[in-house]
């Protein structure tokens, strides 16, 4: 799949007419769905409330880069969601304790099923100190220190998340104890059952940091997030709702996120896909992992942030399935050692001055013969490059 896409929220829409035929006359119905959509976004505040925090940031001392500021925010809003689910859970197991007949507040219940909970969805048993109720209840003064806590505490006692947190994340910046009181304030107010799950929050976060703190943050740099109905178009066109999943440059996972939300929503089963997957930047690897923890989905993005070009960590695995919507026109992806690289053997080696073709390659490689099924974007100007005409030949 080949395209250009314009407009980054999955809230841009354009007004069109509905025509009704009442008794045989014709009515026209103005139907403006930006008031609508802007209308919904007012409702939810999710823009007002990062607005805040970033607004706060910008004036305190201390607060570091936009990449500190950013990687800051979104482990905040990682600890806020993965203590709702906790709560959650335990809500949740309360009441079915209940309905079995017993009392989820006697002392050995309390041992048998919540000293070391386990629950049916993947929800992590999160220890006191990494609950979002002790973080908001902290005072101002020790909120740097409770939370490198938690995130350790966290990093220790659940494998599939180590190396998900930078060690001293919140006492080495060290934020004025106020301003970071109200930021934690403030991302307390962002929560699923508020905002809905439905949508990947963690990437409308990164989204937004991306868009207000980065004046110089490109797709070239690798800082990108997909829209909402791209991916779900995608989604919709290959359907992988059962099998391998990869995304060969996957950001904060968020095609990963969507894409099983669409399963989701098609009484589909989450743990019949394997997700797999590759991301550059180390912070966005990170983020990846913690997004796709939180939402209770397998994945294997490598053992560490790497070039996919340079070291493919899934070199030799064929895919059931490919989504990307790799970096438009990236240069600087080459070196010596991919001049014979086996991806491009059958056909020629891709243009130094632009990974367009490397990508495809890429991708092809990794397609299961036969079977496997990939859509992906690329910039238009892919489709008339004049020095891939031999590849593109080879390709049809």
């Amino acid at each position: 799949m080949w395209g250009q896409v314009y407009g980054d929220r999955e809230t841009e829409e354009v007004n069109h007419i509905d025509v009704i035929i009442v008794g045989g006359e014709i009515e026209e119905q103005q139907v403006d769905m930006a008031k609508k959509t802007t209308k919904k976004e007012e409702t939810l505040n999710l823009d007002n409330i990062l607005f805040k925090c970033r607004d706060i940031l910008r004036q305190a001392k201390n607060s570091g880069s936009f990449f500190e500021k950013r990687d800051m925010m979104l482990t905040l809003v990682f600890l806020r969601f993965m203590g709702e689910k906790y709560e959650d859970g335990v809500a949740s197991l309360r009441q079915r304790l209940i309905e079995e007949g017993l009392d989820p507040d006697d002392e050995e219940i309390i041992k048998a099923f919540f000293d070391d909970a386990t629950f049916a969805d993947g929800t992590f048993d999160l220890p006191v100190e990494a609950r979002w109720s002790t973080i908001i209840n902290t005072a101002a003064p020790q909120l740097n220190v409770a939370l490198d806590t938690a995130l350790r505490s966290i990093g220790e006692t659940n494998p599939t998340l180590k190396g998900c947190f930078v060690e001293g994340t919140f006492t080495q910046r060290n934020l004025g104890a106020n301003d970071m009181k109200k930021i934690v304030d403030e991302v307390n107010k962002i929560s699923h059952k508020t905002f809905g799950e439905e949508k990947d929050l963690i990437g409308r976060v990164y989204e937004y940091f991306l868009k207000e703190f980065a004046v110089n943050a490109t797709k070239e740099e690798g800082e990108f997030y997909t829209p909402h109905d791209v991916v779900q178009l995608i989604a919709t066109v290959i359907e992988p709702f059962d099998g391998t999943l990869y995304d060969p440059c996957c950001g904060s996972g968020g095609m990963f996120i969507q894409s099983t939300d669409l399963v989701k929503a098609k009484q589909g089963d989450i743990s019949r896909i394997n997700v797999y997957g590759q991301e550059k930047e180390a912070a966005t690897y990170r983020l990846a992992k913690m997004n796709l923890a939180l939402r209770g989905i397998s994945h294997n993005l490598g053992s560490e942030s790497d070039s996919t070009f340079t070291n493919d960590l899934h070199k030799g695995l064929y895919f059931d399935y490919i989504m990307a919507n790799p970096p438009f026109n990236l240069k600087g992806w080459y070196n010596d050692n991919l001049k014979n690289d086996s991806r491009w053997t059958d056909y020629a080696t891709p243009p130094e001055s632009n990974a367009n073709y490397a990508w495809i390659l890429h991708m092809l490689s990794h397609l299961k013969p036969l079977s496997g099924v990939a859509g992906f974007l690329l910039a238009n100007g892919a489709l008339g490059d004049t020095d891939a005409l031999e590849i593109r030949k080879k390709l049809i």
